[in-house]
């Protein structure tokens, strides 16, 4: 059966509130055949997190609201393999509530890392001996995680996400990482290679977004709006982490406030969302944002490094070059696609931005 996991906003939480509300789903679940393995809770902040099987979200739903009256913000599907990525292992459970190995209880919090390795778009001289040598750097950079206890989610598109159980693994890691990169990079070899690295906090479940999907989406933004070669964290990463105590750490990491996070995310989410749409400008950005021009154009440009109408072409011309990528599609589509209805500006755009004609893309 499926396994989904659900979120509850519960300012007053605790510990013995939350094991009797336990109780009473194991005693309704059979009538729904549901099964609740497991829960977590963060009596901090106030939130819960539910794992449980079922035939559909409906039954889930329903035992709940028969054994505690209450519904869920949230309930979602887990895939598979995402459970144990993000949250098995290294676990014990206490009648259902998840502590850690040291008897802690674990609040659900993950931490994600976002290393982007940016290779040249210009195909080098042999081809084939540069990209052996940049898979070898990937594979160094995910023994790099793993060696701090991280987890690979995903490498594809020379994007690698590590997962990592706590603020000092991931913030060890990123500073091995950075290291090892700004040494490597100086080989020959490597000419004209670049990283930008993103680091963030995430909860299992938010109200709006499923597993993990808000915290991994933040990580990728923090990630692009990183200069060459450095780290950006999350407010909520560095307050975890205790960075900004080190000064000579603090030195090497660019922090982006909560409500900067707030502005940014918003930002990107209505922007890919309109990607398509040539009539995507500054002025449905304002009203989206709920910002006058000079807001938007102060806040963007200060945390993207563009302005408003660039970091919408930014947009698209990120997202031509992954479809072009993949292949499949010609030009005009693509520019199509993109929200660019002239192909010849597309092109001379795309020319600008990467150096290479879009046809040239493969």
């Amino acid at each position: 059966m499926p396994i989904y996991m659900d979120f509850h906003d519960l300012p007053e939480i605790n510990v013995e509130d939350s094991h009797e509300a336990h109780l009473r789903d194991l005693a309704v679940q059979e009538k729904y055949k549901v099964k609740y393995h497991q829960y977590w809770i963060n009596e901090k902040d106030g939130k819960a997190y539910c794992l449980i099987e079922g035939p559909s979200k409906e039954a889930c739903e329903a035992t709940h609201r028969e054994a505690n009256g209450i519904k869920a913000c949230n309930l979602v599907e887990i895939k598979k393999g995402m459970y144990d990525l993000f949250l098995g292992d290294n676990q014990q459970i206490d009648h259902g509530l998840v502590r850690h190995i040291n008897g802690e209880i674990d609040n659900g919090y993950r931490f994600i890392m976002s290393l982007k390795l940016i290779a040249p778009v210009k195909e080098p001289t042999n081809r084939e001996r540069f990209q052996k040598s940049f898979d070898q750097l990937k594979l160094e950079c995910i023994g790099i995680i793993e060696k701090f206890q991280g987890r690979d989610m995903d490498h594809l598109n020379n994007h690698i996400i590590g997962v990592f159980m706590t603020p000092g693994a991931a913030l060890n890691s990123s500073i091995d990482l950075r290291k090892h990169l700004h040494s490597t990079l100086l080989k020959r070899r490597y000419k004209n290679v670049k990283f930008k690295i993103g680091i963030c906090v995430g909860q299992p479940v938010t109200a709006a977004q499923g597993f993990f999907e808000e915290a991994i989406n933040f990580s990728e933004i923090l990630c692009d709006i990183s200069k060459s070669s450095k780290i950006t964290s999350s407010r909520s990463f560095a307050d975890f982490s205790n960075l900004e105590h080190n000064q000579d750490l603090k030195k090497k990491y660019r922090v982006v406030e909560d409500r900067d996070g707030k502005f940014l995310s918003k930002l990107y989410d209505f922007t890919k969302e309109n990607l398509d749409n040539h009539e995507l400008n500054v002025k449905s950005l304002c009203e989206s944002m709920g910002v006058s021009r000079a807001q938007l154009y102060r806040k963007t440009t200060n945390l993207t490094g563009f302005s408003p109408n660039n970091f919408i072409r930014n947009i698209r011309l990120k997202k031509a070059f992954e479809l072009l990528k993949k292949g499949g599609a010609n030009i005009s589509e693509t520019s199509l696609d993109v929200g660019f209805n002239n192909a010849s500006y597309f092109t001379k755009c795309f020319q600008k931005k990467y150096g290479v004609s879009p046809s040239k893309i493969k």
